[in-house]
Parts: structure tokens; C-alpha cells; sequence
């Protein structure tokens, strides 16, 4: 993107300035964007090493949902390791997967209210953060809904069976593994901070785990539902990496002169 007109000239005085320019063209076009942006998740969620990833966690899931083992593992849970203890702990991470119906509209006005305040740091978290969140629902929502019914696993609570019997059970992907985790894997992938990004990474495993502790879900689920928003939220963090950064120049009225300010978008 070339440079905006206000580096090419000269100002002798706060007065003579233009105002401010949005530092970027890109949320302008949004609609074309977000299109192109859509076009370049999918075909980065269809590389080799994801699909490798999920053919892996697709195998171990089966293993798990078609050999006993789903129901050995929920059984033991719920015998030897589920207390009050225990459901307390994932009583917040429990109502964060609850909120699946009310994450499009969250992202929504996290990507407006940082358009808002693009100028300021906590804008740009919002707003890339909410977007990147926005597009991990797009990407994964229709694989978790497809694969929910496709496998037809019934829920342990229930004493149905964990095996795969297509379109028996609509419970085949925990849904508050898949949403409750989108929140938390975008914030890693725009962390730097080992602790912080991994100790994220953690906390989006636990509204999945929730429903193991409540025996609503096996553990297969769980699995497959978290590795559909990873590799989603993945795919788009690729995207974002793989776009031609921009490098813009602007001149801001100071008081007793002008400063002279850049704006990069990754």
C-alpha cells in the first residue's frame, strides 16, 4: 500500500495539516476481504499438516469411541475423580462452552468496538481478535455440526452407546469443546509470552473437559470438538501471517508542532 499523502509534503503548522487517516484500507473493503480472507482459510486448513493433525486425532477418537475405552475412561471419571471439587472448578469453564449461541455476536462487537478505537492498543486486540474468532466459527462451525450427526455417538449420562453409528445420536462433537475453546486458542495465537500462550492454550481445553466431569460427553468427543476449532483458529492464523504486511505514514497535529507517526498491519 502506498504511502498516505500526508508523508509527501510539507506542514510549517499544527494548523495546516489534514485530519487523521484511518491507518488502513483493509476494514474498508470489508465484504471483499473477508471473502478473500475465507478463501485463504479453507485452503490453509486443507494442508498437509493439518490434515495430518486431524487424521491423527480423528484416528485416536475412534479408538476411544469404538473399543470400550470411552466408556472404561467415564466410568473411572466418574467414580474415582469427580467431587464438588471438581465441579467447581469447571463451573466458569462449563458457562463459557454454554455460550456457543452468543459467540457470533461477541466477536461481532469486539471487531466494531475495536474499529472504533483502531487507534489505541487495546482497539487493535479487539478487533483482531474478535475477527480472527469471527472467521474460526465460520471455518469449524459447519465440520463440528456435519461431524456432531455424521457420527452419531449418544452421550455417557444417557447410557448410550459411545460407538459411531451415523445419524443415531446428534451428540458425535462436544459443541462446548469446539466454541468455549475459540475464545481462548485466537488469544494464544496472538500471544507472544510463552506463559501466557500455552497457559491459554490450557484454559481453552477445560469448557470441553467440563462436560466429561458432568458426564455429558466422552472423552472422543471432546477431542475431536477442540481439534476442529485448533485447526480452524490455526488455518486463520496462517492466513493472517501469510498476508503482504502494509507500512503507512501519517502526520498528526501536536501541540507546538506535528508528529510525524508509522502504522503497520500485519
Amino acid at each position: 500500500m502506498p504511502l498516505s499523502s500526508a508523508s509527501a509534503h510539507t506542514y510549517t503548522s499544527a494548523s495546516d495539516l489534514p485530519p487523521p487517516k484511518h491507518p488502513t484500507d483493509y476494514e474498508r473493503n470489508w465484504a471483499s476481504n473477508l471473502a478473500d480472507d475465507i478463501k485463504h482459510d479453507v485452503g490453509n486448513y486443507a494442508s498437509s499438516n493439518n490434515l495430518l493433525f486431524f487424521g491423527g486425532a480423528f484416528l485416536g477418537a475412534g479408538v476411544l469411541a469404538n473399543t470400550g475405552l470411552d466408556r472404561a475412561f467415564a466410568d473411572h471419571y466418574q467414580t474415582d475423580f469427580k467431587t464438588k471439587g471438581t465441579d467447581s472448578v469447571f463451573a466458569l469453564p462449563k458457562a463459557v462452552g454454554g455460550l456457543s449461541y452468543y459467540f457470533v455476536p461477541i466477536f461481532l462487537t469486539s471487531v466494531a468496538v475495536g474499529h472504533l478505537r483502531e487507534h489505541t492498543l487495546l482497539g487493535n486486540v479487539l478487533y483482531h481478535w474478535g475477527y480472527r474468532s469471527f472467521r474460526t466459527i465460520l471455518l469449524g462451525g459447519a465440520q463440528q455440526i456435519a461431524f456432531t450427526h455424521l457420527l452419531g455417538s449418544g452421550r455417557p449420562n444417557l447410557k448410550q452407546d459411545s460407538k459411531w453409528q451415523p445419524f443415531r445420536y446428534p451428540t458425535g462433537v462436544s459443541g462446548h469443546a469446539f466454541y468455549g475453546a475459540i475464545p481462548f486458542l485466537t488469544a494464544a495465537m496472538m500471544s507472544d509470552p510463552p506463559l501466557l500462550k500455552y497457559g491459554l492454550y490450557t484454559i481453552s481445553t477445560l469448557p470441553g473437559l467440563s462436560r466429561v466431569n458432568d458426564d455429558k460427553h466422552y472423552l472422543s468427543q471432546v477431542i475431536l470438538g477442540w481439534s476442529i476449532a485448533f485447526l480452524s483458529a490455526r488455518s486463520i492464523y496462517q492466513t493472517d501471517l501469510d498476508r503482504d504486511p502494509t507500512f503507512q505514514v501519517g502526520v498528526y497535529p501536536r501541540s507546538g508542532g506535528a508528529m510525524l507517526s508509522g502504522h503497520t498491519r500485519f
